[in-house]
């Protein structure tokens, strides 16, 4: 995902366990550094850009619970679970802005 410049690669999979990780790139230092980590973990989820705000929609959160709820990220405010619901429980989708 693209919020300005930087670029962020949001939870999945470490090889055992769902991760709520968060990195960010920043191409201006050419590295990658530890962003705010989701309230949730969740891999295989589906993600947009919509402004300035990050909304990750469901996914798969401890490696059998798939998940409908939507997290958003907005700098300097964090990550807050919305009241916004994924239409169904939902993982290994894509999503869209129009």
């Amino acid at each position: 995902m693209c919020v300005s410049i930087s670029r962020y690669a949001l939870g999945g999979y470490d090889g055992t366990n769902m991760v709520p990780t968060v990195e960010v790139f920043d191409p201006r230092i050419g590295s990658w550094m530890t962003g705010e980590s989701m309230n949730d973990p969740r891999g295989y989820s589906g993600a947009v850009v919509l402004g300035e705000s990050i909304y990750v929609i469901g996914g798969l959160k401890d490696n059998e619970e798939i998940l409908d709820t939507v997290e958003c990220y907005k700098e300097g405010r964090g990550w807050l679970v919305t009241s916004l619901k994924a239409v169904g429980k939902r993982c290994f989708f894509s999503a869209t802005v129009l």
